[in-house]
C-alpha cells in the first residue's frame, strides 16, 4: 500500500520534502504531494516550513492552520503524532 510505504518513509527520516519522497520512492512528485495534503488533511502529517524560511508569520499562533506557501521555499512534511499511532496500529 503506498499511504503506508510514505508513511513509513516519512517515520524515517523525521523531516523529508516531497521531491525526496518521490525520487527515493519512485513515486511521481505530484501523487506525493497528493497524498501529503490527504494525510495533513487528516492530520497524520504536519507541514513544516524549512529553517531560516519562516518570513514574517514565524510569529503568527496561526502560522499553521493556512496553507502559505513562502517566496521560493520548499514544502517539508514530518509524522504527526496521529501518524506515528496509525502506523503502530499496523494501518
Amino acid at each position: 500500500m503506498i499511504l503506508k510505504k510514505v508513511l513509513e518513509y516519512i517515520c524515517d527520516k523525521g523531516r523529508i520534502k516531497v521531491d525526496e519522497i518521490s525520487q527515493e520512492l519512485g513515486i511521481p512528485k505530484g501523487l506525493v504531494e497528493h497524498i501529503a495534503q490527504e494525510l495533513k488533511g487528516k492530520e497524520y502529517l504536519k507541514a513544516v516550513t524549512p529553517s531560516g524560511e519562516e518570513g514574517s508569520c514565524s510569529f503568527c499562533p496561526l502560522r499553521f492552520t493556512y496553507q502559505i506557501k513562502t517566496a521560493g521555499g520548499v514544502k517539508s512534511y514530518m509524522l504527526a503524532e496521529k501518524g506515528k499511532k496509525l502506523l503502530e496500529s499496523g494501518v
